[in-house]
């Protein structure tokens, strides 16, 4: 018996030995149990953070470097203030290609690329709220637009059947455009890209000019009264004289070239285009021209770097030639495109390079630049136009437009009023002009301080 229990004994040290080693066994399984999901949380958690800064680094350069237009443009030009800036219409979910103020200037038409045409009551450019109607152009887009001269039509280019189309519409009460539609698709006549289209102020005939130097002349239904090759080589821009009298092409060439389209005057039919006169001084390609309103001034710039103002007023059937007034150069090279836009009365023009403006004063030998606005649009702008009474200068350049007053014109008015007031012999006369330079400048004061 006491020979079993010797046998079957522990020793204390051994039982010590597996005591410990249980619990040592216990406690790995717990803690291996409990640290491993907050091992994995710790992980996941040290992998995001090093993710997260990455993709913090990465979202503005994908914004700046971005190919789409849109973010670009929402980005860059929602920040643009100017103390001439009139209004920022914004629509479009694409550039804007063309513009055109009706005759009456209550409407500014506005197209961009796969995009509809637009139509904005002027009336409300001095406020918060830019109304406007939309209409859709069905199977195809357009780069330019017009008004007629009788406020009650508009007409595109078709781009991808190179022709014209003409839309009629109605006014409502509160000047809002409505039922505007398509009633009128011209013959296709140009072979080329249509690079501009134009309509007189008389309603006599309408214009479409294509890149290979053939333009168009419709009458208002749509038949061709006669076609025209400039030999310019290509053509970079054309356009109807305000005056409804001429149209002119400027291209490859360094000159520009203009047509007068003749009716008879006993019956208003129409009778021939013969050529009217060039502007001959430039040293490179023309790039854009504009006239004032009767005609009897113009404007040009062009890739030699310089701009020209001219005297048009000229007896060309007796071979009279224009005469270049004043050459300045420009005060940056033109990168992509220069733009030009010579107000009605001439005292004013404003030039577009790339994507900033040029506010000039012409009423004086100086030729002063009064206002110089860089990064107008986040791209280059395409379209620069002028209202009938040089109020409003309107650019395209993105998806949105920009609307400035035409301080500059006012100032040229005020200095031109000064020099006639000094002239003038009658006291009426002098009073008068007195009260006209005090109307500029309340209107200068009106703007640059931001009162309606």
């Amino acid at each position: 018996m006491e020979n079993d229990q010797s046998t079957t004994s522990v020793s204390p040290l051994a039982l010590g030995g597996a005591i410990t080693g249980i619990f040592v066994l216990l406690f790995s399984i717990i803690y291996l149990f409990f640290r491993s999901p907050s091992s994995s949380t710790t992980d996941e958690t040290k992998t995001e953070n090093s993710i997260k800064p990455e993709i913090d680094r990465k979202k503005p350069t994908t914004k700046l470097t971005t190919s789409k237009p849109i973010k670009q443009d929402a980005k860059v030009t929602a920040k643009f203030v100017h103390p001439w800036l009139c209004a920022s219409l914004r629509a479009h979910s694409n550039s804007v290609a063309g513009l055109n103020f009706s005759h009456n200037d209550k409407y500014l038409a506005s197209v961009a690329e796969n995009d509809s045409v637009l139509l904005w009551p002027t009336k409300d450019f001095d406020g918060k709220e830019h109304k406007h109607t939309r209409v859709n152009i069905e199977f195809d887009q357009a780069n330019h637009v017009i008004f007629s001269p009788d406020g009650r039509a508009f007409l595109i280019n078709l781009v991808k059947e190179n022709i014209i189309r003409v839309y009629k519409f109605e006014k409502r009460a509160d000047g809002l455009i409505t039922n505007a539609h398509a009633v009128l698709d011209f013959p296709k006549k140009n072979e080329s890209t249509i690079i501009a289209i134009g309509i007189a102020c008389t309603g006599k005939f309408i214009i479409s000019a294509e890149v290979n130097n053939k333009i168009v002349v419709f009458d208002t239904k749509g038949d061709v009264l006669d076609t025209v090759e400039t030999r310019q080589g290509h053509l970079n821009y054309a356009a109807v004289s305000p005056c409804g009298r001429f149209f002119g092409s400027s291209g490859f060439t360094s000159d520009v070239r203009f047509f007068e389209v003749c009716f008879e005057k006993s019956n208003g039919n129409f009778k021939e285009i013969r050529k009217a006169f060039e502007l001959k001084g430039h040293n490179a390609q023309v790039s854009c021209f504009s006239l004032n309103k009767d005609s009897t001034r113009a404007a040009t710039i062009s890739k030699d770097n310089t701009w020209k103002l001219w005297n048009t007023d000229v007896d060309y059937m007796h071979k009279q030639d224009p005469k270049c007034l004043y050459t300045g150069t420009l005060l940056y090279n033109i990168e992509n495109l220069g733009l030009i836009v010579l107000a009605p009365d001439a005292l004013s023009t404003i030039i577009s390079i790339d994507n900033r403006l040029m506010f000039y004063n012409l009423s004086n030998e100086e030729k002063k630049c009064e206002q110089d606005i860089e990064n107008v649009h986040s791209e280059t702008i395409r379209v620069l136009i002028m209202d009938g009474t040089g109020k409003y200068v309107a650019s395209a350049g993105d998806r949105q437009i920009r609307v400035f007053h035409n301080i500059a014109g006012l100032k040229g008015l005020i200095d031109d009023l000064t020099e006639k007031a000094h002239t003038a012999k009658q006291l009426t006369l002098k009073e008068r002009i007195e009260e006209q330079i005090n109307d500029a400048r309340s209107k200068i004061d009106k703007i640059l301080s931001g009162t309606p």
